[in-house]
């Protein structure tokens, strides 16, 4: 036992030699213990996400020295040990030397901000988390000590509540301008389909769907309806649609209108709400669909053959006609000769 207790005494001393020399070497780094060389500046980030990134990228290093102690001795050794270095201004540092290092956007930022407050750090430390009941560290830095932040569902300088709070924030339809930072006015941006003050109505071309003291569920209208709707149906069917009694508003077949709704070599396709025009094949003067099999007639340079318009002139395939049938005559007399 005396033995383990020296060995912990000279690590104590020793924790504490290495951790004045490392500081005392990033001390003579540009830019602070956490510059980052030559990297070039990255696009700066808002106070309050600059100290967010911070705090989540101190957490990854809480977790990326988890299992971390100090090395050698026996089995008894180790596991003391690692009680001692799970709180120990060594863990610290070295969580502090890996800070902001796997950061893309904003991180010559970052390094700023746990240069500039490397002491709130060590603060937080010695006093928040090694009692085991003291303050998470994004609201005890960003909210408390550097006032960049506001806690969630609060905006602005004063950190008001946003609307609805504590209820369900724009009744749960809708974000909170600002809401976690010192910026916004606190409004609410509803979502599609909810307007109102507080998100709680249904916007045009909407209907309530479902609603109850504590729910309201917006639905869209069918895109027949014309000037929304009331309900599932439609008070007024749009340009394209018919109204039915039974069932409602009805896609109209303009294709099948007595007036052709298509110009001269084109044909109607129906569309829901509406039709489109497409080009006949060249091969036809005049279509019913596409493609050479769905002519009314061949236009000019094109003749019929098994149902289909295929180019060519009406004598050509006439004198290919001929021209076999007198190779056959050809043939029949070779072999009689013979």
């Amino acid at each position: 036992m005396r033995l383990l207790t020296s060995s912990l005494s000279f690590q104590v001393i020793l924790i504490h030699f290495l951790v004045n020399f490392i500081k005392s070497s990033n001390a003579s780094l540009p830019g602070g213990s956490f510059a980052n060389g030559s990297q070039k500046p990255s696009r700066r980030l808002a106070p309050c996400q600059a100290c967010r990134t911070l705090v989540n990228s101190f957490h990854l290093g809480l977790e990326r020295t988890a299992k971390g102690h100090y090395g050698g001795g026996d089995t008894a050794w180790e596991e003391e040990n690692k009680k001692v270095y799970k709180n120990s201004e060594l863990r610290l540092v070295e969580i502090q030397e890996g800070l902001c290092n796997e950061i893309s956007q904003g991180k010559d930022q970052c390094h700023e901000l746990a240069t500039e407050n490397e002491h709130l750090l060590e603060e937080w430390w010695n006093t928040q988390r090694n009692e085991g009941v003291g303050e998470e560290l994004m609201p005890w830095l960003c909210v408390n000590k550097l006032q960049v932040c506001c806690p969630e569902f609060h905006y602005g300088p004063q950190c008001l509540p946003c609307l609805g709070h504590p209820e369900p924030v724009c009744s749960g339809h809708g974000k909170c301008k600002g809401s976690g930072t010192r910026k916004g006015n606190g409004e609410c941006s509803c979502e599609t389909g909810y307007t109102g003050k507080l998100c709680d109505s249904c916007a045009q071309n909407f209907y309530e769907a479902y609603k109850d003291t504590d729910k309201l569920l917006c639905s869209a209208c069918h895109k027949a309806c014309q000037g929304g709707c009331s309900g599932a149906g439609c008070a007024v069917c749009k340009d394209g649609w018919e109204a039915d009694d039974e069932k409602g508003c009805i896609d109209l077949n303009e294709c099948l209108l007595e007036q052709e709704p298509c110009k001269q070599n084109e044909f109607c396709v129906n569309t829901e709400g509406s039709y489109t025009c497409i080009e006949c094949d060249k091969s036809c003067d005049g279509c019913y669909g596409d493609g050479p099999d769905m002519c009314e007639k061949c236009a000019s340079g094109y003749f019929l053959k098994d149902k289909l318009c295929i180019e060519g002139e009406l004598g050509d395939e006439k004198e290919e006609k001929g021209d076999e049938k007198g190779e056959n005559v050809d043939e029949k007399e070779e072999r009689v000769e013979l």
